[in-house]
Formats: structure tokens, sequence, C-alpha cells
């Protein structure tokens, strides 16, 4: 009961001194604290030099002082395997409802081998490792809300070298996680409907040639000069010119009776137009975006969408 008071007040100490030093692990932010073999141990060395004193037994003196000697190396070393140690998140744009991977990078300040360490997010165990230079951790979540949160808290602990001694802290990024709706692919006749919308006019066409009309065709394209002479329908036909596509996602005009899932229709043509390299851009009330193409331009509106 007292052990469990205890670690509550420490893990209360350490969030508020992690919230000072976000993204990194030193002297400030860290623990060291012999665990319940450690106490044993400790124990068991100050009865043994008690013991040596009293019956003035000088081996038993001695052995007490090695050991005692040991236990406080451990002490140093448990504290320089976890200490100045820095973690990035690589990834902090998800969507909703699906199996997602965050990536962490976890790098040491100086350089030095440690060894030993666990890996836990959100107070859950996610890996055992030796870290040399840097390495990449992934942890795989499911997120049932979209919005913008903190991102999962970090805790490292390492009872090396001899198991005795505990070195643990906690580490809270900087960065926000966005979690954006779930890309849901709309109906084939609205991405039809919005592609018709905005249609070029005939200046984003490239006159091509002539062809003898049909019935049905759209009166605009007719070349009246050939009808004039040859009697016959005539219309030009055009070139698209790719590069000057561009599209408009109106959300409030994707479902207007359900907008969270107007929110998961934008979602989903947010990466189709950016995965078919087709200028977009995304309008929402009095808000409207550029025109682009670019990845940067797509988790840009990812993320406003995350919590319009």
């Amino acid at each position: 009961m007292i052990f469990k008071r205890l670690g509550k007040l420490i893990n209360k100490h350490l969030e508020k001194k992690s919230e000072a030093h976000k993204n990194l692990l030193t002297k400030k932010n860290l623990y060291i604290f012999p665990n319940f073999n450690g106490f044993k141990l400790a124990f068991f060395i100050f009865f043994a030099f008690a013991s040596s004193i009293f019956y003035q037994n000088n081996v038993g003196l001695l052995v007490s002082i090695i050991l005692f000697i040991i236990y406080f190396i451990s002490i140093i070393i448990s504290y320089q395997n976890l200490s100045f140690i820095k973690v990035e998140p690589l990834n902090n744009l998800v969507p909703k409802n699906k199996n997602v991977y965050l990536s962490f990078f976890i790098k040491t300040l100086n350089n030095k081998e440690r060894l030993n360490l666990n890996f836990f997010l959100n107070k859950k165990k996610i890996q055992n490792f030796d870290l040399i230079g840097s390495k990449k951790i992934n942890t795989q979540h499911f997120f049932l809300k979209r919005g913008v949160q903190d991102m999962p808290q970090i805790n490292l602990e390492s009872l090396f070298p001899f198991g005795v001694i505990k070195a643990f802290g906690i580490i809270k990024l900087k960065e926000k996680l966005f979690v954006y709706p779930e890309p849901i692919k709309p109906p084939s006749n609205l991405i039809s409907n919005l592609e018709k919308q905005y249609l070029e006019n005939d200046n984003d066409y490239e006159f091509d040639t002539i062809e003898e009309g049909k019935l049905g065709d759209n009166l605009s394209r007719i070349s009246w000069r050939h009808y004039s002479t040859m009697k016959k329908l005539y219309t030009k036909k055009f070139l698209k010119i790719n590069n000057t596509n561009k599209i408009l996602i109106d959300i409030e005009k994707l479902k207007s009776s359900n907008f969270e899932l107007s929110l998961s229709y934008a979602a989903y043509l947010i990466e189709y137009y950016y995965n078919l390299k087709i200028n977009f851009a995304l309008k929402y009330k009095n808000y409207i975006s550029s025109y682009s193409n670019s990845l940067n331009h797509k988790n840009d509106l990812l993320k406003f969408i995350t919590n319009v």
C-alpha cells in the first residue's frame, strides 16, 4: 500500500517535470530507485556489515564493503544507462476506425550504448531493446474519435546492470496527434457530379480536329462555318490540358444530412485527388483553401477536417 502511494507521488512529480522537458529524458525527469530485490540486497548488506562489526569478522566486513561498492556502482550505471535520451514521433496524422502504426525515433544524445531498456506507451509495455545510437519503434493503435489530442505518454525504464536498481522516467511529447475522419469512398455518381460541376471551359482545351456531328453533341462545340458551307453538322474536337484540372471539394455539398459522413467523403476525396495528381481545394462555409496537389497540401487539409 505504501509503495503504491509512493509510486503515484513519484509519477505525478515526473509528469510535472516532463511537461517542462518534452521529448527528453534527463536527470531532471529521471528517477532511480531500488526494486524489491534491491531492497533485499540493501538489507543483506546492512545486516552483513552490522554482524561483521559486532562479531569482529574481517572477512564478512570486507565482503559487505565490496557488495556496498557494487551496489553504489549499479546506481551510477543505471542512471547513465537511461539519461540523455530523446524521442521524436515520425508521424502524427492518422485516420480513425483503422489499425494504424505510430512510429517513434529514439536516440541517445551522447552516442553511448544503452542496454536492456523497456519501452512503455500509456503504461503498456511495447518492447525491450538495446539502444545503439538510434532506433525506430512502431506501435499499433486504433482510434475511435477524430480530433486533435496529445501524443501517448512514453515511459522508459531499465534494470541494468544487475536487476536491483530501477531507473525510470516519463517522456511527454510536444507534438500533437491529428486523428482525421475515416476515409469512406462516396457513391460514384457523387464523384461524377463533383467533376462535372467544375469542368474546364473551352479555354482549358486545345483545338485538335473537326468530326462529323452526332445527335446529342454539345451545341457550343458545333462548327457553324462548316455547316453553312456543307449543310452538315460538324463538331470541334479538343484535347484536354490535364495540368489545368482542378476540383473543389465542398464539404457542405457532399452529404448534408450526415456531417460526419461528409467529412469521411472529404477525407477520401482528398487522398483520391492527391494520388491522381489533380489540383484540388477544400471548401467549408467561409473557408476555402488554395489549389494544389502537394503532400503538404493534402496533410494540411486532413488536419483541417480533423477538428472542423
